[in-house]
């Protein structure tokens, strides 16, 4: 019975401790639950147009999106942790450290996101914009913090780690509103190529799509091959609907040549055999 009772006695003194503590657990419970959904609102949020509308550019919003969900999160663990009694300096010990061994091991992950902040603040592809590196094309869907997310002509979404697109080379088709159509065509060599370079220039000049500036239409004699003399023509176009123009006059000037019987030669060897 003493012991039960010296039991009771030091419990009911330890008991406005205890409360401390279960009142600081549970507040440091709320502000980590109240910061993950704080933080995850707004990014959904800003990735959805609901904050900020169309001042924020539909480029940026991703990774500024992401920024903030990440630097609320960071705060919250901050509050959660000194809510649970832990001093504030140690804690701003153990996050540089972590933050150093982070670094250090993460150095490629850190690159990507350094990759997306200049991608960003260089601009040299948007939301939109159809771009070509050395192993991938298609659509800008999305820069994020991490990768850029391109749709593929087949309509394939391709996850391309921000460091790869910025270390290499990068090729936009929509920042001019026209572009130069270039088809190389072989003819024989019994052609004539005066006239079949006045055909050429006027199939491609009856064209209502073929632009006469920054330059004319243009046939040009390249090379002479084994089989077939390469001529070269050129001419400027919308770069709206590209494939489908730039198949319609590569059609034209098939067409034109068939109705005058030009052949286009196929690759020919001539053997000479000597008897022993």
């Amino acid at each position: 019975m003493e012991d039960f009772i010296s039991h009771w006695a030091k419990f009911q003194s330890q008991f406005p401790n205890i409360m401390r503590f279960g009142l600081s657990v549970a507040g440091a419970i709320a502000i980590l639950v109240f910061g993950w959904f704080t933080a995850r609102w707004l990014r959904g949020g800003i990735r959805n147009s609901r904050f900020g509308g169309s001042h924020i550019d539909a480029t940026i919003r991703p990774v500024f999106a992401s920024a903030v969900f990440y630097v609320i999160l960071a705060m919250t663990i901050y509050a959660f942790l000194v809510e649970l009694g832990v001093a504030p300096a140690s804690l701003l010990a153990v996050f540089g450290a972590a933050g150093l061994a982070i670094g250090l091991a993460l150095k490629d992950t850190l690159g990507n996101i350094a990759s997306g902040v200049m991608l960003i603040a260089m601009r040299p592809l948007q939301v939109g914009e159809f771009i070509e590196t050395p192993s991938f094309s298609g659509t800008v869907q999305e820069i994020g913090l991490f990768a850029t997310t391109v749709k593929n002509l087949e309509g394939l979404f391709i996850y391309i780690p921000n460091g790869y697109v910025w270390n290499n080379r990068l090729q936009n088709f929509n920042r001019h509103t026209e572009r130069k159509l270039i088809v190389d065509i072989g003819v024989a060599y019994d052609t004539d190529l005066k006239a079949v370079q006045e055909l050429l220039l006027a199939t491609m000049a009856a064209n209502p799509l073929v632009q006469s500036l920054p330059t004319p239409p243009e046939c040009h004699v390249m090379n002479f091959g084994d089989s077939a003399i390469t001529i070269s023509n050129r001419c400027w176009m919308p770069a709206a609907d590209w494939l489908k123009n730039a198949s319609d006059m590569r059609m034209a000037l098939k067409a034109a040549l068939d109705k005058k019987g030009i052949e286009i030669p196929f690759p020919q060897r001539v053997i000479t055999t000597k008897s022993a």
